[in-house]
C-alpha cells in the first residue's frame, strides 16, 4: 500500500512540475519580432491585454496549448506542441487568435 501511495505522489509531483513549467508566447509579428505576450495558464480573451487578433508568431516552452480563434474557446481551435512557429499564417490562424489555455496532456499509447 505504501508503495503505490509514494508511486502515486511521484507522478502527481511530475505532473505539477510539467504544468508549472509550461508557458507560451505570442509575438506581434512574424519571426517572433514586436510586442509580445507570454501566459502560463488559461487567458479567455486576449483583448484584455490588447492582444487579440495580434499574434503572428508564438514559441511554446513546454506543455501543449489550444488556441482559438474566438474568446472563450469558441471557433475554430489549434493545439500547438512545444517548439517555435515563426508564421501562424502557416498553420491558418494568423491574427485571428483571441482565447488560449492549456490543452490535456497526450495520453500514454496503449497496450
Amino acid at each position: 500500500m505504501q508503495m503505490k501511495l509514494k508511486i502515486l505522489l511521484g507522478a502527481a509531483g511530475v505532473f505539477c512540475a510539467t504544468q508549472a513549467a509550461a508557458q507560451v508566447t505570442f509575438y506581434e509579428d512574424e519571426g517572433f519580432r514586436g510586442r509580445f505576450l507570454t501566459t502560463e495558464g488559461t487567458v479567455w480573451d486576449l483583448a484584455q491585454y490588447g492582444f487579440s487578433g495580434r499574434a503572428e508568431s508564438v514559441v511554446v516552452s513546454g506543455g501543449r496549448w489550444e488556441a482559438c480563434e474566438q474568446p472563450r474557446f469558441q471557433g475554430p481551435c489549434v493545439i500547438l506542441a512545444p517548439g517555435s512557429y515563426d508564421s501562424l499564417g502557416r498553420l491558418g490562424v494568423g491574427q485571428q487568435i483571441s482565447s488560449v489555455r492549456p490543452a490535456d496532456p497526450v495520453p500514454p499509447p496503449a497496450g
